[in-house]
């Protein structure tokens, strides 16, 4: 099978040399995109002449026989940055890959940060992208036949261990599972108040 040629991470070419600032009206949007259709995504975005930024990092893993596959993976899974005004952000809905679009309050600070992964990953150095949730993290899986179901991340490593405890018998049982699966679970920060 032939491998296809990496896609364009960002549109246009030039879009981080003129400090990711766009044109009067225009402003980062960040996109949540439907479960591996970022590229997609994309694709779509660049067709309509549409600016975006949609940071890779390779991937290497083997296959069952032990030959060496290399892929371009989303680095932030599920999410690619639109630069545009109203009329874009609603047009990029177009795709049909999209689940919502997120406002971004602050933009100055989403520019700096966007600029500086950019930064990293053209330096030629090795960038791993890194966990969403950390070690202890309460998550809720929400994909899968374990839909709904709470536990801890337990450790981290290739995939992530979820433990899902009884807590009267102090016991538990694990399953591996990547980022994607999971969602983290928000604290109650309400304090309920007695009669």
């Amino acid at each position: 099978m032939p491998i296809l040629p990496a896609e364009p991470d960002l549109h246009p070419a030039n879009l981080w040399q003129g400090g990711g600032q766009g044109i009067l009206g225009e402003r980062w949007w960040c996109l949540h995109a439907k479960p591996r259709q970022e590229k997609a995504a994309a694709r779509f975005l660049r067709s309509r002449d549409m600016s975006f930024y949609l940071p890779q990092v390779q991937k290497v893993d083997r296959t069952p026989q032990g030959r060496l596959i290399r892929s371009l993976i989303p680095l932030f899974p599920s999410y690619l940055f639109l630069l545009g005004d109203e009329i874009s952000r609603i047009d990029a809905f177009k795709s049909h890959c999209l689940v919502s679009v997120l406002e971004v309050v602050d933009q100055a600070t989403l520019i700096q940060d966007l600029r500086r992964i950019h930064q990293m990953l053209n330096s030629g150095l090795a960038i791993v992208p890194e966990a969403v949730m950390p070690v202890g993290s309460r998550v809720r899986i929400r994909s899968g036949p374990l839909t709904g179901i709470e536990g801890t991340v337990l450790r981290r490593g290739k995939k992530d261990h979820f433990v899902a405890v009884v807590q009267f018998l102090k016991r538990g049982a694990m399953v591996e599972l990547q980022d994607w699966q999971v969602e983290p679970i928000e604290e109650d920060t309400t304090v309920s108040m007695r009669a």
